[in-house]
């Protein structure tokens, strides 16, 4: 064996093997160590730096870029500046977490030394692989590119970046940006908001024993917790004091006073912070929206933050200026809304937007002036039950594009069950057999849920979360109670009742296709976000989607200006005559009230009610209101056009007691309506009608109701709502009607 000539070759080439792996690790940490790996271009290091304010454009009906407003530093609750950070709070973070801070290039080599021999070892033992040993630098690296994975190629990165980025920053911007990032529990990143939580007060104005505590939270912030663990936080606290002794931060007489210093929480009441300009709700929601991109591009929420506010960007916002002057002029004042004053007020919010582009042009999240920035927008963060205005979206116009259901169907209004559950209509009371485009106008609520029960609801749930960006629907969802909740049922789909609710910005764009040919396009409130030096950061585009053919797209279209023109939203009309259409609805509890609707230029929606839902004592619905004055002077001036008739919808005669084409013997039940040609009436009538005044026997209204339990109820029709009126004649094509 000791001259085995296999042996001697397979120690040298181990050994050789061996020596050059040593080699390149040596070479790859050489690298890191020097900065040859992974820059920071990734990242707008400007912008996170900058101390410029941002600003918000608009594109002006030439083409032209305007100013609409500034974005300051000011208003940035939670970033706070380095000379405003108490130096006990510096030291402390030093001491405990990179005591080298001040003497090392990015990387501790002693702590990464000793750190890689440990993950060495323990991945050689099967143990846990850890590779710790992180500097402040490379923790703020970890922090601004959301990189966490643990591995070495990870950390050799990370070293690098680091050296990379302190060439590019000073010690202290280092230190601010880190004491801005990092995450301090309870939901808070940075020192500013820990304080705010913690202490109930400004960093500026935390002691000694407050910083330590708070520079304790780190490395595992629930176990250190002041609030959950205030044991543990104490202990960690008398760590990092003992720390900042050892190193010289602070003398004895002052370690001692912090030890004995009781720690007393409170919350900060971040209203007092407003300062400045009150922005609009528009300019909340760009920032919402921005911020939330930044974060998607992996920027934590404080440097967000200090990039919206204080990094020089420039945002072009999709708004009018004058779309949102005159919803402002509605929704300021609150002898437009009713019982909107007083402790508990009643309020409102609206959306305006452009169907084809999905440019949102105007937004009020709340009735009476705004009383601050970044507040409660009802337009958007608010979730609430839609009534009867789902109905267009859930059940009509999935059941007309699938020729379920055409206008002149006629369907029995009574009461019928459905496990246990029977929907009833607005006045208790039942018609009988009334078409379809009458269940559309006076909102019946019986019809909808036959036709979505024939249809199926996976049918409609797949059409709103898929082809018009409802995004708040559940398929499933145990709720607090232990119970499971769903919206993929009868009442749900087709009378609103869903388990969160929806936005009234999703509500507002999920009627735009009936505008656009059938397209939905996403909305969006700003088209682009650069920075200082004309880079893109984040853009917009028109997302769009086919959510209905353009012939379905008409017919319901044609449906609900019936609803505008004689029916449920029969205040809703122009003064000019602009071609309006739209859907109300009201909840059967009162809760909610919206109005849907739009003209060829526009499309709105307006909800009412409370923020914490109760009943509305009062008739009528403010939302109709609202969005007749609002869009009486954003389409004054634009031209009057009505829907072309797209190719493959005609306009057809038919019977408006039994639902077939109509017969000789029709007479005054004869009207037409437009359809497809392929979905039209397919026999004719050839019933004997009574004279006028006379009743069949069988026709007796049902006014019965034994359910128990209500669907979404609605405001009372207007009383000449019964009445089918064919369209103008210069607009109907005729589809001949054969023979009888």
């Amino acid at each position: 064996m000791k001259n085995n000539p296999y042996s001697k070759i397979f120690l040298k080439v181990f050994g050789i093997t061996a020596a050059c792996g040593l080699a390149l690790a040596f070479l790859v940490f050489l690298g890191a160590v020097l900065g040859f790996f992974g820059n920071m271009e990734a990242l707008d290091i400007d912008s996170i730096i900058s101390n410029s304010s941002s600003q918000i454009v608009y594109i002006d009906s030439s083409g032209n870029e305007r100013p609409l407003t500034t974005l300051s530093a000011e208003q940035n609750r939670i970033w706070v500046d380095f000379e405003d950070i108490p130096q006990d709070m510096k030291d402390a973070f030093v001491s405990i977490e990179d005591e080298r801070f001040y003497s090392h290039s990015g990387f501790d080599m002693k702590r990464t030394a000793k750190a890689f021999l440990v993950f060495v070892k323990n991945k050689l033992t099967g143990g846990e692989t850890t590779f710790g040993g992180s500097t402040i630098t490379q923790q703020l690296v970890k922090n601004l590119t959301q990189k966490t994975e643990r591995t070495a190629a990870r950390k050799i990165q990370e070293i690098s970046r680091s050296v990379n980025l302190e060439k590019q920053l000073s010690k202290d911007k280092i230190l601010e940006l880190y004491l801005n990032s990092i995450y301090l529990s309870q939901g808070c990143n940075g020192v500013q908001a820990a304080s705010h939580k913690f202490f109930g007060k400004p960093v500026s104005e935390l002691s000694l024993a407050e910083c330590a505590s708070i520079a304790g939270i780190t490395q595992y912030p629930t176990l250190y917790d002041p609030l959950i663990n205030p044991e543990n936080n104490k202990k960690k606290q008398e760590l990092v004091l003992g720390k900042m002794l050892e190193l010289g931060y602070i003398t004895q007489e002052e370690h001692d006073e912090a030890m004995g210093q009781e720690l007393v929480f409170a919350e900060f009441d971040e209203s007092t912070l407003v300062t400045g300009t009150i922005h609009s709700y528009f300019v909340d929601q760009i920032a919402y929206d921005v911020l939330e991109g930044l974060e998607e591009l992996g920027y934590t929420e404080n440097i967000a933050k200090k990039m919206l506010y204080s990094g020089g960007l420039k945002i072009v916002a999709t708004i009018d200026p004058n779309v949102q002057k005159a919803m402002e002029k509605v929704f300021e004042n609150t002898e437009n809304f009713p019982n909107s004053t007083g402790s508990d007020p009643a309020q409102s919010a609206m959306v305006v937007m452009d169907p084809y582009t999905g440019q949102v042009k105007g937004m009020v999240g709340g009735v009476g002036k705004k009383a601050g920035n970044l507040v409660l927008n009802r337009a958007t963060q608010a979730l609430r039950q839609p009534g009867s205005s789902i109905k267009p979206i859930s059940v009509y116009a999935p059941a007309i594009e699938r020729d379920i259901i055409n206008a002149a169907d006629i369907y029995d209004d009574k009461a019928i069950s459905y496990g246990g559950w029977t929907p009833r209509n607005y006045d208790h009371k039942y018609s009988g057999e009334v078409s379809i485009r009458t269940a559309v106008r006076k909102s019946l609520n019986t019809i909808p849920v036959q036709v979505l029960d024939k249809m199926g609801a996976n049918v409609s749930y797949n059409f709103l979360t898929q082809k018009l960006g409802i995004t708040s629907l559940v398929k499933s969802e145990t709720g607090s109670d232990g119970k499971v909740y769903s919206d993929i049922g009868l009442s749900q789909l087709a009378l609103g009742g869903l388990t969160h609710g929806v936005s009234v910005i999703e509500m507002t764009a999920a009627y735009s296709p009936f505008v656009n040919r059938g397209i939905f396009t996403k909305p969006y409130c700003f088209t682009s976000v650069t920075d200082s030096k004309g880079n893109v950061l984040l853009s917009n585009k028109p997302a769009q989607t086919i959510a209905i053919s353009e012939q379905t797209a008409y017919i319901m279209s044609r449906l609900l200006s019936e609803v505008v023109s004689y029916g449920t939203g029969g205040g809703a009309q122009l003064a000019s005559g602009m071609y309006t259409a739209g859907k109300t609805g009201t909840t059967s509890d009162s809760h909610d009230r919206w109005f849907v609707g739009y003209t060829p230029h526009y499309v709105g929606g307006v909800w009412y009610g409370y923020d914490n839902p109760r009943p509305m004592t009062h008739s009528g619905n403010p939302c109709i209101k609202a969005w007749k004055m609002v869009m009486d002077e954003i389409n004054s001036g634009k031209t009057k056009t009505t829907p072309a008739v797209p190719k493959g919808v005609k306009s057809a005669s038919y019977c408006a007691e039994t639902g077939l084409l109509a017969g000789e013997n029709c007479g005054e039940n004869a009207t037409s309506f437009w359809f497809t040609s392929d979905n039209i009436p397919k026999e004719v009538c050839k019933s004997k009608h009574l004279p006028e005044g006379e009743e069949a026997p069988d026709s007796k209204t049902d006014e019965t109701d034994d359910s128990g339990e209500t669907g979404a109820d609605e405001t009372e029709a207007p009383e000449n709502s019964g009445a089918e009126t064919p369209p103008p004649a210069e607009e109907v094509e005729e589809i001949s009607v054969p023979a009888a």
